[in-house]
């Protein structure tokens, strides 16, 4: 097992074929990590309320996910992190309140999302932009034991889905399955690949810089667009494509 090991943080499963393809493409190591949901619009119970956490409190919480998952695995320990990468869904959380309408169930539409509850979609939506606003400027992260090491908040656009594979509707669990490991054998079999399409037009749009990838989210409805920063990963942590 690698000394040097990169956490890439997930919110479920089937985003981990990201750690594997980037193994492929760059030294150090890169280890999957799932949250098992997005912590930036997690709840915690502060007395008698459901509330959402802060971004203060999201970053203890990728501390205690990233402890947990050394105590499950026994893979690597804390010593052996170099650096911390999260990537988040951004779920359309940047569009007005006015593209949010009422609707059965929950659909996420090219330039709106169709609700049967507006007021509650539109206020995770503020409180997951504002989570998104301050980690995105956060670079660093204080690990068990106390040490620093360097962070970083990357997205998809709507989805890992959407972003990497052009699909952008709400996908059976099976089906986001076979997604990703697509994803994951084409990177390992053809590592250029896969950095050609995390830099590709339709995915990165031709950003070259980190704080303007998430200045396009925020714009328009663009966070239901078609999207992704992760493929600027590399040049945030000082790391050179192997491909």
């Amino acid at each position: 097992m690698s000394n040097r090991v990169f956490i890439l943080l997930t919110e479920g499963e089937s985003d981990q074929c990201i750690a594997d393809a980037f193994d492929e493409c760059l030294s150090p190591h890169f280890q999957g990590v799932p949250a098992h949901g997005d912590i930036t619009v997690e709840k915690v119970r502060m007395g008698a309320d459901m509330r959402y956490m802060s971004a203060r409190a999201i970053l203890g919480r990728i501390k205690t996910i990233i402890r947990d998952d050394i105590a499950r695995t026994h893979e690597f320990a804390t010593h052996d992190i170099i650096a911390v990468a999260q990537l988040t869904d951004l779920d359309g959380a940047y569009i007005p309140d006015s593209h949010v309408t009422e609707g059965d169930g929950l659909t996420y539409l090219a330039d709106g999302i169709e609700t049967d509850h507006p007021e509650s979609i539109i206020e995770r939506n503020s409180r997951k932009r504002n989570n998104m606003d301050a980690l995105s400027k956060q670079t660093s992260i204080k690990l068990m034991g106390g040490r620093q090491v360097p962070y970083r908040l990357f997205y998809n656009s709507r989805n890992l889905e959407h972003a990497m594979h052009g699909e952008p509707g709400n996908l059976a669990p099976g089906r986001k399955r076979d997604l990703s490991l697509r994803l994951t054998e084409q990177a390992f079999d053809r590592p250029a690949w896969f950095k050609d399409l995390v830099t590709s037009e339709p995915v990165l749009h031709g950003l070259h810089d980190y704080k303007a990838s998430w200045q396009w989210a925020q714009q328009g409805t663009n966070s239901l667009v078609r999207g992704s920063n992760i493929g600027l990963l590399p040049q945030e942590f000082g790391l050179e494509w192997g491909v």
